[in-house]
């Protein structure tokens, strides 16, 4: 199997040179901090839910009578009523994180099975204190959903994503002691000792700091260090982090510049393209497209958003390199409805193809194609493994 990686033209755009408001005066953390053990927490804290539900079944299609049928037969074939909610009640926040002042967030994905029950949830990504995961993960097994319907019986609801945001009430900024750290640190970088401001920024990540606004600075300022010291891997880790994060922080407290948010987006979509993540880049190229000042954005993107549906429509392969983290699990979405695993080291248990209107769980065979029907739509694949294991995962268009 021959693959390549894809090259793209230049991208024009630079970091703008004020890329955010100064950090001196957000130092304030709201008070109520020192009331938690006497008054208990539920008055001042709230772990939030912001559902991402894409509304479609899960269940096997006749894939022989849709590639019979007309237009117009096929959505009849297809009609649904959607899973709809019955009790979905927020994560408890974890006492640990209250008195650590310690805020952020966990995206999950999951299913919906055909009782109106949550199974094979998977943490995704998340910020703040790792306790967040198991209260998120414990909150959404808890869920319980009208299944959806399909011709009158009870199916699956694939592609559901949800963000569970865990905030503090009251004036939020950055405490003093993050700040002295964090300017440390950005005087180490801005004087080229990329060593010692990498030391600070995992310093800042791992610390007892880590508000929702220090979340933001964290990832943008490992983002920074991440570039310089070439590792495209963990500074587009970064930038996703930095944009999740700062949709939890309203826009007349945005701690960056409109300017340097449109950089993050457009250095994120080049990060992806590097990184042969070419459905994350296009899903970017859609995000952008949701923002009020997108033509700007998108305006030095173009030439290359066209190249790259064309390379995508083409017949040559492309792959990813993946490494598998503490967690053993790796989702990708896919571009082409052909797949393939190669150069296997280490040890892979499962795949899952999760797709809008099917999933399917196999065991990995390197060097077997799977080919996906057209009529399952958009997949993502769910890769699980061994911690360390190296593998490539290789989209095809032609056998």
């Amino acid at each position: 199997m021959i693959c390549r990686l894809f090259t793209f033209k230049s991208i024009s755009t630079n970091a703008p040179k004020k890329i955010n408001k100064s950090i001196t005066g957000r130092f304030v953390i709201t008070s109520v901090f020192s009331l938690v053990v006497g008054l208990g927490f539920f008055s001042l804290v709230q772990a939030q839910t912001i559902p991402e539900d894409n509304l479609l079944p899960c269940d096997e299609l006749e894939q022989k009578a849709l590639e019979q049928v007309s237009p117009d037969e096929v959505k009849k074939i297809t009609a649904y009523k959607p899973a709809e909610i019955k009790e979905r009640k927020n994560p408890r926040y974890p006492e640990s994180a209250i008195r650590g002042k310690r805020e952020g967030w966990v995206k999950l994905s999951y299913v919906i099975d055909t009782q109106g029950n949550v199974q094979d949830p998977v943490v995704e990504d998340y910020a703040g204190d790792r306790s967040f995961k198991r209260a998120a993960m414990s909150a959404i097994k808890g869920w319980t959903f009208e299944p959806a319907i399909k011709n009158g019986e009870p199916t699956e609801q694939c592609h559901q994503e949800v963000i569970m945001s865990f905030a503090l009430s009251g004036k939020g900024g950055a405490s003093r002691r993050y700040a002295v750290k964090y300017r440390e640190a950005d005087e180490k970088l801005e004087s080229g000792d990329v060593a010692s401001a990498d030391q600070l920024v995992q310093e800042l990540a791992q610390g007892d700091y880590r508000n929702r606004y220090e979340n933001v600075w964290t990832f943008s300022l490992d983002a920074r260090v991440a570039k310089e010291l070439g590792d495209e891997k963990r500074e587009l880790a970064s930038i996703r982090r930095l944009l999740s994060s700062s949709s939890f922080i309203g826009s007349k407290d945005a701690i960056f510049s409109p300017e340097y948010y449109a950089y993050m987006y457009q250095r994120m979509f080049s990060l992806e393209l590097k990184q042969n993540l070419f459905a994350e880049a296009m899903q970017t190229v859609a995000e952008i497209r949701e923002l009020e000042n997108a033509d700007a954005i998108l305006a030095p993107l173009q030439p290359t958003i066209d190249e790259v549906q064309e390379f995508i429509a083409s017949d040559e392969n492309f792959f990813v390199v993946v490494d598998l983290d503490e967690t053993g699990s790796y989702f990708h979405s896919l571009a082409r409805n052909k797949f393939a695993f190669a150069d296997i080291q280490g040890s892979l248990d499962t795949v899952e193809v999760r797709c809008d209107t099917h999933r399917e769980k196999f065991t990995v065979a390197e060097e077997f194609v799977w080919d996906i029907p057209k009529s399952w739509g958009q997949c993502r694949v769910l890769v699980e493994g061994k911690q360390g294991t190296r593998f490539g995962l290789v989209e095809v268009n032609k056998v």
